[in-house]
């Protein structure tokens, strides 16, 4: 709206002074109307692209909102009206635009910001430990047997050497894990690989990366 008006201000000017009206115009300055209207627009192309029904958008969240925070700074030689506008949006970012784990997750599956650049080294390593955490969860999951299966067969009786290995898993809490080491493998071969991405379709990224990433090709499935 904001944006027409500015486009058309001169010709609405003129509409209204042949139909005596000009005083409806009263207050509104082009170069205000303009430096806000210019202000708006990264805005108006998150809330676009974030609304986006077709691709994923989970991962543009923590983007969007950095470039947005970083435009709302204060400039030198803003005007006075301009330095309220920005901190007002400051604070309608930091109260309507909540960052989540999840978010940061789908920044860090984004092979070109996978680094997380934007987040300082302690909330970059939580995020990191979390990706670690998911993978060994969705690595360890049982599958779902289907409903057609039959109930297993009685186990026949195991040598004593198998019964007492798997007695010590009531230790397992105190056992180093193996799959640990895997799976901290994965997400640190993630980290520190490189890969062309078009930075469009996220989901055929993973697919293409699911012999080499399984779980983390699953986890972005999710």
């Amino acid at each position: 709206m904001m944006q027409s008006v500015s486009k058309q201000y001169r010709e609405i000017q003129q509409a209204l002074q042949e139909k005596d009206q000009l005083h409806r115009m009263d207050g509104i300055q082009l170069d205000v109307l303009n430096t806000v209207t210019e202000f708006l627009l990264p805005f108006k192309t998150a809330s676009e692209e974030m609304e986006g029904d077709t691709y994923p958008t989970i991962q543009l969240v923590v983007l969007w909102f950095f470039k947005l925070k970083k435009h709302c700074e204060p400039q030198y030689g803003d005007p006075e009206y301009m330095v309220y506008i920005r901190a007002q949006a400051t604070q309608l970012l930091n109260e309507k635009m909540s960052i989540s784990v999840t978010h940061k997750l789908g920044t860090f599956l984004c092979p070109r910001f996978k680094s997380l650049k934007m987040f300082k080294a302690e909330e970059r390593n939580a995020v990191y430990d979390q990706a670690r955490r998911l993978v060994r969860e969705f690595d360890s999951a049982p599958l779902t047997p289907p409903a057609s299966v039959r109930e297993p067969e009685p186990m026949p009786p195991v040598a004593e050497a198998e019964r007492v290995k798997r007695k010590r898993d009531e230790f397992s809490e105190w056992e180093d894990d193996s799959e640990d080491v895997a799976e901290r493998d994965e997400v640190q071969r993630y980290i520190e690989g490189q890969f062309f991405w078009d930075g469009e379709d996220i989901l055929s990224f993973w697919q293409s990366q699911s012999i080499a990433f399984p779980v983390l090709a699953k986890l972005c499935g999710q």
